[in-house]
């Protein structure tokens, strides 16, 4: 009798169990299923991205200079005066160069300055109307595998306004390039931001936008067909902020290569017989012969952490020391664990 009411009690415990799970089967089903999670995720992505062209489309211009198709995007206005940023080689020698603010709305456009060794112009036109401009965010903000977007004009102005969306392949490339001036050919290292995508020509002088909707770049070449550079609003702010306030002023090439020590792993520093304790500063390694810093006596191998009364942390700080109005430069330098002095006279 014992047995058989253990029996009983197990079978009605069964029972009860069978059931419960029963009640909660559909709901976990319910909760489970991805069509929800999905909708969610898309409309979500579709809308940001949406928000960013909405924005930001009526600040973005169509350039054409004689022949040549480019693009460019509203910098400042100041009173009838709109300033905007293409770039340079899209323009270069042009006779007669005229700006698109879609399709019905044509201004002739004059050069208020350029920058060879960074592909930047500053145009204006006069207009009437009050024109948005663009958001300027911060490129040192930038990560790898970030969404960015441009918006151009590719081919003829037929595309204007086209959509094309890319990935930060590196926020920070240092890449030799060399510009010839009259028959004087200059070879230098240019800091650019390298996107995943290959645009067509007239993307050109074209904005980087981040997912904040703000301005993070500018279109300026295509390498190898594999990947576009841009230069980074960093720079683009300190050029165009100089031509705008007419101040003369000339990019210092130091003429080195490397990367900042607050990107490199602890592992890194370590396998070059770095203090892991340095977080300052930038690597050497690269120096051009015959440039400021081989002059100066800096070597592969050394840690630029001061240049003059700049720290350098990041790329703002060697963009700053790089436009300073400077007549010498002196050098803090960490060799072999230890600090050095350098200096040199800028002739």
């Amino acid at each position: 009798m014992k047995n058989n009411r253990l029996i009983y009690l197990i079978l009605i415990i069964m029972g009860i169990w069978l059931l419960i799970l029963s009640l909660s089967l559909p709901t976990n089903e319910k909760n489970d299923q991805p069509v929800n999670i999905n909708e969610i995720n898309v409309s979500g992505f579709s809308t940001d991205f949406t928000k960013i062209v909405d924005d930001n489309k009526d600040s973005i211009v169509t350039i054409s200079a004689d022949n040549n198709i480019a693009t460019g995007f509203v910098y400042s206005q100041n009173d009838n005066r709109v300033y905007i940023v293409t770039a340079y080689h899209s323009i270069a020698g042009s006779n007669n160069i005229n700006v698109s603010f879609g399709i019905a709305y044509n201004l002739s456009a004059k050069v208020v300055g350029f920058d060879e060794y960074t592909d930047i112009a500053l145009l204006v036109v006069e207009s009437p109307y009050t024109i948005n401009h663009l958001k300027l965010g911060d490129a040192t903000l930038l990560k790898r595998g970030e969404f960015v977007i441009n918006i151009g004009t590719p081919i003829n102005i037929d595309y204007a306004g086209n959509v094309s969306m890319a990935m930060v392949s590196s926020p920070l490339l240092t890449i030799d390039n060399s510009i010839t001036i009259e028959d004087n050919t200059t070879n230098y290292y240019l800091d650019v931001i390298a996107l995943s995508s290959n645009l067509k020509s007239g993307y050109s002088g074209s904005p980087v936008l981040n997912m904040n909707g703000e301005l993070v770049g500018m279109i300026t070449m295509n390498f190898d067909d594999n990947f576009d550079m841009a230069i980074t609003v960093n720079e683009i702010k300190i050029i165009v902020d100089k031509i705008l306030s007419e101040n003369e002023y000339e990019k210092t090439l130091f003429g080195i290569k490397g990367i900042y020590i607050k990107d490199m792993p602890n592992y890194e520093k370590t396998n070059l017989n770095l203090d892991i304790q340095i977080i300052n500063g930038i690597y050497v390694s690269r120096v051009r012969e015959n440039s400021i810093c081989f002059n100066a006596g800096i070597r592969t191998g050394d840690i630029i952490t001061r240049i003059n009364d700049i720290e350098i942390h990041n790329v703002n700080d060697y963009l700053l020391a790089s436009y300073g109005e400077y007549t010498e430069f002196n050098f803090e330098v960490i060799r072999n664990n230890e600090t050095v002095h350098l200096g040199i006279t800028n002739d």
